[in-house]
């Protein structure tokens, strides 16, 4: 399971995607060729993408990783200063509520070790307790990009050299497919694909990310709900992070 580190989000990476109709932009073709996009290169359709859903707001989504035998789902809502998300891998589990600047965290004992570094033994006396992290706590940071939608929106996006992919339909949505390398942040030496399939029609938001890299590490990630309101409350009786005992993993 992901730790809650800087650059951690950033291994979403792809998983085939089976393409089902549509026509939007021929593969190796320079601009999309219909819909609200047509004339536009990739350069400027990525762009769009990420105006539109900055001005959504908000998105619920699904991402499933592989490494190997090992896979991990990762599912939420983001917006912009509210967000919640769950982690699963194998028996780890640990979900994330981000509401009011604090970020409360729970877990198994599994995924509070692994997610935060936690000890073993503090993993397990704090395991099912909700775990107060406020802005001034070394991992808030690092756990608000992991869930809130600027930031991950920034880790979604393919990088230069772009061009269009083969297109899909997506949720009953024409989509353009629009292929590169790796988003920024990815870690030196590893090299891969990423591909950002937008919605062909206003709002041109992302419906699906995909992505591989030479890790071995492969993720597709659907978008829905851009746009819906998000209202979260607080857990009550949280615990603070600074009071947790400061033996941890290395």
């Amino acid at each position: 399971m992901r730790r809650f580190a800087p650059g951690l989000v950033v291994g979403l990476m792809v998983v085939s995607l089976a393409a089902c109709g549509g026509s939007s932009a021929p593969a190796g073709s320079k601009t999309a060729q219909v819909g609200d996009l047509q004339g536009q290169k990739p350069t400027q359709v990525i762009a769009a993408a990420e105006a539109a859903a900055k001005a959504a707001g908000s998105v619920r989504y699904v991402l499933v990783a592989r490494d190997g035998s090992q896979t991990q789902t990762i599912q939420g809502v983001a917006g912009t200063d509210e967000a919640q998300q769950t982690v699963t891998e194998g028996t780890q589990k640990v979900s994330v509520t981000y509401v009011g600047g604090v970020a409360y965290v729970q877990g198994n004992a599994g995924g509070l070790a692994s997610a935060m570094g936690l000890s073993s033994s503090v993993a397990a006396q704090y395991a099912g307790k909700w775990i107060a992290i406020q802005s001034t706590d070394s991992l808030h940071k690092s756990i608000v990009q992991a869930v809130t939608l600027t930031a991950t929106l920034s880790q979604l996006i393919p990088t230069a050299p772009l061009e269009f992919a083969s297109p899909t339909t997506i949720g009953g949505r024409q989509a353009l497919a629009v292929k590169g390398s790796l988003p920024k942040g990815t870690a030196s030496g590893v090299s891969g694909s990423t591909t950002l399939y937008v919605a062909a029609s206003k709002p041109v938001v992302p419906l699906r990310f995909t992505g591989s890299a030479s890790t071995g590490v492969s993720d597709t990630c659907t978008f829905s709900q851009w746009g819906t309101a998000i209202s979260l409350t607080a857990p009550t009786g949280a615990i603070p992070f600074s009071s947790l005992p400061k033996s941890k993993s290395s």
